[in-house]
């Protein structure tokens, strides 16, 4: 127990054993904390929504009561870990550019996701996390039970972005140790993966060793999500395209065309897209655009400044 004490306060997380002290390190009443951690499931509001690819995704979102403590979590335990520098979701200073930057140079791209993966990261794994972490004692049941929802991590947790990030670091290493001794590269954006090569044949190859990796981590590689790209195919990899005369990934020539006639229907009142409806929501995308595509970012802003000008379109009202 002294060793593992130490361990924690070497990475400088908090040290608990039960429901008192953690309540104490959180401020709530104890008996709350034990009434939440317990019964976890009821302070959850179920709802649906589409997906891109059709059907449905179920969100689970926890009560203010679960998010603050799972916030807590976050930020005092799970924030102060570092999971695999294959991850590129939902870690500051990564994301969808950081995820496709690897494979530019490359050709040849296989895409695959992983199916249910919060439902498929159950109780039992999120507790040997922290048993791994080094809690010990009820802690780690503790901190399972206010992170999981049901059967699994729920999509909507506060904490399940960073639970399932250090839960397929494992995963992340035994694939990268593969597919780096075979000139592949390979990142992971949530369940999204894609695995890279300018030798097509090798990465052919690999396809079923990939999969008998992931399923002995205890994942499902989903069977209607799987792509094989090549230069003469559209290569589409993580919501962007990879440009077929440089290397690098962007928007693509179809977004950008599409999104020119968004934003002269929105000022010239022709029409109104439902996602793009105002001009605060394409100032969003806008700003999106510039972690993504820093060259499409500033050609777009100058053609959205010359149509508001053109047609005098103001969006922000002046109550001075």
């Amino acid at each position: 127990m002294k060793n593992r004490i130490e361990r924690l306060r070497l990475l400088n997380l908090p040290v608990f054993t039960n429901v008192e002290e953690l309540a104490a390190l959180i401020h709530v009443d104890p008996k709350r904390l034990a009434v939440l951690s317990k019964s976890s499931k009821r302070f959850y509001k179920k709802y649906t929504i589409p997906k891109k690819s059709g059907g449905t995704r179920e969100i689970r979102q926890p009560s203010k009561e679960i998010k603050a403590i799972q916030a807590w979590i976050l930020r005092n335990i799970l924030d102060k870990l570092s999971p695999s520098e294959h991850a590129t979701a939902f870690i500051q200073g990564k994301g969808l550019l950081q995820n496709v930057a690897p494979h530019s140079n490359n050709r040849y791209f296989v895409c695959l996701d992983i199916k249910d993966f919060y439902p498929s990261i159950g109780f039992h794994r999120v507790k040997h996390l922290f048993k791994v972490i080094g809690y010990f004692s009820y802690a780690p049941i503790i901190l399972s039970d206010l992170c999981i929802c049901d059967i699994g991590l729920p999509q909507g947790g506060v904490t399940s972005p960073a639970i399932s990030n250090l839960i397929t670091s494992r995963l992340d290493r035994r694939l990268s140790g593969y597919t780096s001794r075979h000139n592949i590269t390979y990142t992971r954006y949530a369940d999204d993966m894609t695995f890279s090569s300018n030798n097509r044949t090798e990465l052919n190859k690999s396809i079923n060793i990939i999969k008998k990796i992931i399923e002995s981590e205890k994942f499902t590689p989903h069977p209607n999500k799987f792509r094989v790209m090549g230069p003469r195919i559209h290569c589409h990899v993580t919501g962007l395209i990879k440009n077929s005369s440089e290397p690098k990934f962007g928007i693509g020539k179809k977004k950008k065309r599409d999104m020119r006639r968004i934003m002269h229907h929105l000022v010239t009142a022709k029409s109104v897209d439902n996602k793009y409806s105002s001009g605060k929501s394409i100032d969003g995308w806008i700003s999106f655009l510039k972690s993504v595509d820093a060259k499409s970012y500033e050609q777009f802003i100058v053609y959205w400044e010359k149509l508001k000008k053109k047609y005098s379109y103001t969006y922000y009202l002046n109550f001075a």
